[in-house]
């Protein structure tokens, strides 16, 4: 990556913000971990843009000073710095949005109210709050790492029914 023999430990700070970004955007491709994972790299990203901020004001303290500043390690900080603060920006809109949308959906569903059986002998069965029902099953194929329920409906209940006998 650099050409000259000297060794500057600010090169390697953007591999070492890179690598746990790498791994936050593969694990964020999960669609259960998605929002854990953005939030992570987030604050990952804040942290980058704090210390790579902090690092070009040091860096430009020596230019300015006279010293003589490795252009490449400036440089991979300054993009380090620049693509971390995008990401925050992007993160930080994608979050909000996110948030608003589950916040509409929370609210749409607590405006209606639950359906209530008449039977008096149904009342002891789950009420459901969702749209599903055996007539109109939940979609599956939306996420593909969910897999569906195993429903086993017995059709003879002598078959279903376990008794232990005891031995003497």
């Amino acid at each position: 990556m650099s050409v000259t023999t000297e060794k500057s430990y600010t090169q390697f700070v953007p591999m070492m913000f890179g690598i746990p970004m790498l791994f936050l955007g593969v694990v964020s491709l999960n669609p259960h971990r998605r929002r854990e994972s953005v939030f992570f790299a987030l604050l990952l990203s804040l942290v980058a843009v704090s210390m790579g901020a902090g690092r070009l004001v040091v860096l430009a303290v020596h230019w300015a000073a006279g010293e003589y500043v490795n252009p490449i390690s400036l440089r991979l900080v300054l993009v380090m710095t620049l693509m971390s603060l995008v990401f925050v920006v992007i993160a930080h809109l994608w979050r909000r949005r996110r948030t608003r949308t589950l916040a509409a959906i929370a609210k749409s569903s607590q405006d209606s109210p639950p359906e209530v059986p008449a039977d008096p002998d149904k009342l002891d069965q789950p009420i459901r709050l969702d749209a599903e029902s055996p007539a109109n099953p939940p979609n599956f194929s939306d996420n593909p790492y969910q897999t569906p329920p195993i429903v086993d409906v017995p059709s003879d209940s002598s078959k279903t029914s376990f008794s232990r006998s005891k031995s003497t």
